[in-house]
């Protein structure tokens, strides 16, 4: 009998597979059984960068956009292949898609694997184009919601979801088999007794709510944030010059250093209390509000497995914190709403801390994978 390890395959959808801890954590767990590889593209934008000591496949970023040469490529493809004529067909956006779905038809074709996860939509339909059985790993609701119709269900073995609420958006009353994982990291105890200042983990943008943090320690002259995570050349610019004076008087700490995932949630244990905003007001996020409402965000995990209480925006998503108690939960991002908030976690700060243990030990990554990890298994 061979000792070979069963192949598996994890189709990512985009560059940013080094900020994806649903995905890099799944791989280490599927790792210690089975020969994984994870497809990813290459990256090609600042605050994106190759995931280090995983199998990563990394295909090409195509640049189509105005080169004819690549319509000319396709118009002969949709002649004489079958694929090329279903994404004309359905109106699938060639430019964008195509030589993404070659290089997944290959990648697929090139080994016999026992599972092949589609991570979003869009790697679900190139697997139903294929007539391939996947599993649904879905992170994202909004990444090419319009083409959900066009996967053939048949080929769908499974759905790992955060929330009964975010499966019924994509499925209605479909009976799939379906796996609750939240994007929470597994539960180490790295919690420290002595804390100091407040924390922003995460991409730093208006979106997620960050200028109202700003605006926060500069009305409240007796606080110190630090943001730990990607921050864009734009929003770097805007810091300079609305906020120099918050960085000088190092109450303002920027840490752009990328950090694994055991080292996020280390470096989160130093400080006392994590903020979770989405900005409604902003157009991308009030858009998509189901998307954003209805799952949080894996920093809120984060925070909480490092012991960390949260101020968080009240949505569906963060409804956990009031019904654990680990937390303070806010329809007003204005300083003096969240002055509330923190002050109220301070008034019984240990009661915060041991209850966000508590939540994090119930949502670690390692106890919600391992039903689905043994649905592989007896397959």
């Amino acid at each position: 009998m061979s000792n070979e390890r069963k192949k598996i395959l994890i189709l990512f959808n985009g560059e940013h597979i080094a900020y994806s801890p649903t995905v890099i954590q799944l791989y280490d767990e599927l790792q210690k059984k089975y020969d994984v590889t994870i497809t990813a593209e290459r990256p090609h934008s600042f605050n994106n960068q190759k995931l280090e000591n995983r199998n990563v496949l990394y295909h090409k970023f195509y640049h189509v956009k105005g080169r004819y040469f690549y319509w000319i490529l396709f118009q002969l493809a949709s002649l004489f292949n079958r694929e090329a004529r279903l994404f004309k067909k359905n109106n699938l956006n060639y430019k964008e898609y195509f030589f993404k779905f070659l290089f997944v038809k290959k990648t697929i074709k090139k080994h016999q694997y026992k599972a092949i996860i589609s991570v979003d939509i869009l790697n679900a339909v190139f697997c139903s184009l294929l007539k391939v059985k996947t599993d649904f790993l879905s992170l994202e609701l909004t990444i090419d919601e319009k083409h959900l119709p066009l996967i053939n269900l048949n080929y769908i073995n499974c759905v790992l979801i955060q929330s009964i609420e975010r499966y019924r958006y994509l499925f209605k009353d479909k009976q799939i088999k379906t796996f609750f994982v939240q994007n929470a990291p597994i539960y180490k105890d790295v919690v420290k007794e002595v804390r100091n200042g407040l924390i922003y983990g995460g991409s730093a943008y208006d979106e997620l709510g960050f200028y109202h943090c700003l605006d926060y320690i500069n009305t409240y002259n007796d606080e110190k944030l630090t943001v730990q995570g990607a921050i864009m050349p734009k929003d770097i610019d805007r810091v300079n010059n609305d906020y120099k004076h918050l960085l000088d008087q190092k109450r303002l700490v920027l840490k752009r250093k990328y950090l694994e995932n055991d080292e996020v949630v280390e470096s989160l244990s130093h400080f006392e209390i994590g903020f979770c905003f989405y900005n409604f007001n902003v157009p991308v996020i009030r858009d998509n509000y189901f998307n954003y409402a209805s799952a949080p965000s894996g920093k809120m995990f984060a925070d909480l497995a490092a012991g960390v209480p949260v101020v968080a925006s009240n949505i569906i998503g963060f409804k956990f914190v009031n019904e654990f108690q680990c937390g303070m939960l806010i329809n007003d991002l204005s300083p003096e709403e969240i002055h509330k908030a923190v002050s109220k976690i301070r008034e019984n700060y240990r009661f915060y801390v041991e209850n966000g243990i508590r939540a994090a030990k119930f949502y670690s990554f390692d106890k919600a994978i391992e039903p689905y990890l043994k649905f592989i298994a007896e397959r």
